[in-house]
């Protein structure tokens, strides 16, 4: 009988350990699984168009006229300490895995790109958008790599759009007084 009870102890002792080794195995698993979501959330594009916009549009209520590049509208409405690195020119801006380079075509009227950056720019859109204190015109298009980022014109024509297959979107009117981006 004592011989039958170790074999039975043995049993359960080889049951628990394999019990054991398969939790520690979908632990690990569910761990490395979260890591990857938690990654990719962090790598992520996430565009910033509506802000920036209001922000803009905020600039040219109180001055009259757009900013000439992002440190005129960080002194005025962001406040950021320390400022952060706009460029040589000040009108590059990077956050959220998109980079954003503004121009500022007169007093009335001003345009960016905003351009996906990061391992997983793939799956984020670039945008050209040109705005002015009443309307916004805004046009679409896949990610481009870093060759193509250093081709683009500040100021492209509608061909020139559509010939890097950028697609229109539908033009955004609002008042000077709206409080708002529709």
């Amino acid at each position: 009988m004592l011989d039958a009870a170790t074999r039975v102890s043995k049993w359960r002792l080889t049951y628990i350990a394999a019990l054991l080794s398969v939790i520690a195995g979908l632990s690990s698993y569910g761990w490395y699984i979260y890591t990857l979501v938690r990654d990719a959330q962090l790598h992520k594009p996430q565009p910033q168009i509506e802000k920036l916009l209001k922000d803009l549009l905020m600039y040219y209520r109180q001055t009259k006229q757009f900013p000439r590049n992002f440190t005129e509208i960080n002194q005025r409405l962001w406040h950021t300490v320390p400022p952060p690195d706009y460029g040589k020119d000040g009108r590059e801006a990077r956050t959220k895995n998109y980079f954003y380079w503004y121009t500022q075509v007169n007093a009335d009227t001003c345009a960016f790109w905003a351009l996906p950056t990061g391992p997983q720019r793939g799956y984020a859109s670039a945008f050209f958008i040109v705005l002015a204190p009443g309307w916004a015109r805004a046009w679409k298009g896949k990610a481009r790599s870093d060759e193509e980022l250093n081709r683009l014109p500040a100021i492209p024509s509608p061909q020139a759009l559509a010939e890097i297959n950028m697609q229109e979107l539908p033009a955004r009117v609002f008042t000077a007084t709206s409080q708002s981006v529709p």
